[in-house]
């Protein structure tokens, strides 16, 4: 393919006055614009801006997500703005990506340009074809390169009789840095953040992202708190072959984890096969009982879902999943705390202490929730006593209760 225009240096001088001001605008939004398809936009539209016939657009970028292998952007003139498409992982191993020009570009190729109106023009990728149906003349991707070497793919399209001329990829090319500058910080910005709120939760992932990041740095507040173990994993981790412990695990942490995201709590940390979580809340009375009550529609949605998970293991011949779950509400102090060099964002306190004792008494009383007096008399539901308990390292017996 001819790509003159990002080698001539006389071209890309005669159109550097049209360029600057679509870099000065780039530059400028970057400390403005936070989410991707506004500052995609924004590029295409500047663009546009200096009389490149420009109707189409994509981006493609490979993404950092525990459920996304990649994203994809689609600004079209005529629909105003662009959209995201996500990506699940095993994509790349679809025929879709397997007869994409974005493999070739991930894997090191130079642009691609295709004259669509050509009668000769290859056909060699199922996209044009498309593109052609829809009226498209003419079509280029290319890489965008991050300084990590990260490879991105950027691709334009035209409706304009001839295609694109020289000029209008000379523009394109030369406005490329910029974008792929602002680009790349607000990516690794997104890209903190999704990391952190995987591995250490939505809020308290912001907190960090913000700032939060010094030893002993914290707050006292009030929280409904949920501590679930899983039951007889030391024999099941024994007796099953290590792949199937991890494929437990998972299916476990997936039916108590996804309640108590959807009420609104916040999962702290996996410790082995338990799970600590928080619902946090004012002071206030009304506060308290909203909180204890959504964590327990978690325990309750939980239960079901571990169900629903028996249900299919038992068919297919596997062990069921059986756990406790304990729930209590109180103050503790939630912030960093650790060695010098390595911190763990979570939740200190007595309150901690009490709730993961009381998930011990859930095989004793053969009952999967166990909750203490505290949540008993703040959530407006019936509950059943299960007597005073002495729990190990606790001052005094403490009255337990389950849902009844």
């Amino acid at each position: 393919m001819s790509d003159s225009w990002s080698d001539n240096r006389a071209l890309l001088e005669k159109v550097r006055p049209r360029v600057a001001p679509i870099i000065d605008s780039i530059l400028e939004e970057r400390t403005k614009v936070t989410r991707t398809t506004l500052l995609f936009d924004l590029f295409a539209r500047l663009i546009r801006s200096a009389h490149v016939p420009l109707t189409r657009a994509t981006l493609h970028l490979p993404q950092l997500h525990p459920q996304l292998a990649a994203r994809t952007l689609v600004w079209e003139l005529e629909s105003g703005g662009a959209v995201e498409l996500g990506h699940e992982h095993g994509v790349r191993e679809t025929e879709m990506y397997q007869r994409s020009p974005i493999k070739l570009i991930y894997n090191g190729r130079p642009p691609i340009r295709r004259h669509l109106e050509d009668p000769d023009c290859p056909d060699d990728f199922p996209v044009l074809s498309d593109l052609r149906m829809r009226g498209f003349t003419d079509y280029m991707i290319r890489a965008l390169p991050f300084s990590t070497g990260a490879r991105n793919a950027v691709g334009f399209a035209t409706h304009q009789d001839g295609g694109f001329t020289d000029e209008d990829f000379a523009i394109i090319e030369s406005a490329l840095p910029a974008f792929g500058s602002v680009l790349e910080l607000q990516h690794m910005r997104s890209t903190a953040r999704i990391l952190l709120d995987t591995y250490v939760g939505r809020d308290t992932g912001g907190r960090v992202l913000n700032g939060a990041i010094t030893r002993g740095d914290g707050e006292i507040v009030h929280a409904v708190l949920w501590f679930c173990d899983l039951r007889d994993f030391t024999v099941l981790s024994e007796s099953l072959p290590l792949e199937e412990v991890i494929a437990l695990l998972n299916s476990y942490f997936d039916c108590v984890a996804q309640p108590v995201e959807a009420q609104g709590g916040e999962i702290l940390k996996f410790i082995g096969d338990a799970m600590l979580a928080i619902f946090p809340c004012g002071d206030s009375e009304s506060q308290m009982r909203k909180a204890a009550e959504r964590a327990c529609a978690a325990a309750d949605g939980a239960i079901a879902a571990l169900a629903a998970a028996n249900r299919e293991r038992e068919s297919d011949g596997q062990p069921p999943i059986r756990c406790g779950i304990a729930l209590h509400i109180g103050e503790v102090l939630y912030g960093n705390i650790g060695s010098a060099s390595r911190l763990d964002f979570t939740v200190v306190g007595p309150a901690v202490n009490l709730v993961s004792r009381l998930e011990s008494l859930c095989p004793i009383h053969d009952c999967p929730v166990v909750v203490s007096e505290a949540i008993a008399k703040t959530a407006m539901r019936r509950f059943r006593s299960l007597g005073e308990h002495e729990l190990k390292g606790i001052i005094g017996t403490a009255e337990a209760f389950t849902f009844g």
